[in-house]
């Protein structure tokens, strides 16, 4: 529940988008210096320095399983996709029978009239699926392949579409033939089959279907191999740092995520925050409990990477500033780096993209080890893993 939870957090308040240290908005009141974070306007304030007391933080020690794509992977993927799509054969079967599918033509008229969405042709249905409205499917069995029949039929009084709900219509149906499923597997697929079934993803061909799925795989390990080291790193880092949190800050960002949470809900889904709740089943003292270990969470890393920052001297530099701007708007759909400022503020996106830079020194700096066989004997000794909690992710990346 707890990672349900917080997946939705994410997406709707972008967060941890940029920063990974809590929703601000169009952040005006407040900015980060050499010496610290000043604020105004009744922002909290701190001192970096007085509230951050770093240890060690280069030359960390982490070891992560391995991240490579096997050729398992991309078979158990490739079979996994492939039963989601059937491959329908001619039978020679000529009656229609419960649970037979049946390849039809059909056409759904309303007073003569042919509605919208009620024509199709080579459609094929189960029969007994109760895929159509009460009964289309039983006014089929027993007809013969080649036969046209015509159904008279109501729809529901609550069926989604208003325009049809409670109306009679009749329905022309040709029975072209009976057909029956078999899937393709990975040792079995044609080019044909994936030309048919594919194309919109690019394959023409098996060749070109395992290539993207081994890309797609590879791209996937590579994002969890980020996001993982990371975490890994932040869990040594909270070992080592000790972080006293300024007064009032964690209160105010609390509470600045749960404005942007409950208007976005209102805004995107036409909801309130009790409603949510109800849906996934969570009370609100557990919600607000998740929200704040969240928080508290990505500030701790906020600050520390702030202070390892300052130690370092990591600055913005314009050009790669330039990129991580483009990179974001790419990744996250913003109509131009305009709607990027306006929704986040210049600061809070300079400010992230210098956490980002702090990360990718701190990492640069440890010694990190890529072994399944490593990973798993460290795992057994509680040492070195990277943590699974959504929570403790606090990175600076999108």
């Amino acid at each position: 529940m707890k990672r349900k939870i917080i997946a939705f957090l994410i997406a709707v308040c972008a967060v941890s988008l940029i920063g990974g240290c809590g929703g601000e908005g169009n952040n005006d009141k407040e900015q980060n210096t050499a010496e610290g974070t000043e604020a105004s306007d009744g922002a909290a304030s701190y001192n970096v320095d007085e509230c951050v007391k770093l240890g060690e933080y280069k030359g960390l020690e982490v070891t992560l399983g391995a991240y490579e794509v096997k050729e398992e992977d991309v078979k158990s993927n490739i079979e996994t996709t492939l039963a989601s799509y059937p491959n329908y054969v001619d039978t020679d079967k000529t009656t229609v029978e419960e649970g037979d599918i049946a390849n039809i033509d059909y056409e759904g008229l309303k007073d003569g009239v042919a509605f919208e969405g009620g024509t199709a042709q080579g459609a094929n249905l189960e029969i007994g699926s109760n895929s159509f409205i009460d009964g289309f499917e039983d006014g089929l069995i027993g007809k013969k392949v080649g036969e046209d029949v015509e159904l008279n039929l109501t729809f529901p009084e609550d069926y989604q579409n208003t325009e049809l709900a409670g109306q009679a219509v009749v329905f022309k149906v040709k029975i072209n033939k009976i057909v029956k499923e078999e899937f393709m597997t990975y040792d079995t697929v044609t080019d044909e089959f994936v030309a048919n079934n594919f194309v919109n993803n690019g394959y023409q061909t098996v060749d070109d279907l395992k290539k993207g799925v081994r890309e797609q795989l590879e791209s996937n390990n590579e994002s969890q191999k980020k996001t993982d080291t990371q975490n890994a790193i932040f869990e040594k880092l909270h070992e080592t740092c000790t972080v006293t949190m300024p007064d009032g800050l964690l209160e105010q960002r609390i509470q600045e995520y749960m404005d942007q949470f409950t208007e976005n809900l209102k805004t995107n889904y036409n909801m309130e925050l009790s409603a949510y709740l109800s849906s996934v089943n969570t009370t609100e003292d557990e919600f607000n409990q998740q929200v704040r270990q969240y928080i508290e969470d990505s500030l701790t890393n906020q600050l520390i990477l702030e202070a390892i920052a300052k130690k370092e001297s990591i600055e913005l530099d314009e050009e790669g500033y330039a990129k991580y701007k483009q990179d974001i708007i790419t990744e996250f759909s913003f109509e131009s780096e305009d709607a990027l400022i306006e929704q986040y503020g210049e600061d809070y996106v300079k400010n992230a993209y210098i956490s980002d830079k702090t990360m990718d020194f701190v990492i640069d700096n440890a010694k990190i080890t890529y072994d399944e066989n490593a990973a798993a004997a460290a795992d057994s000794t509680g040492t070195g893993t990277a943590p699974t909690d959504d929570a403790a992710a606090g990175t600076a990346t999108p």
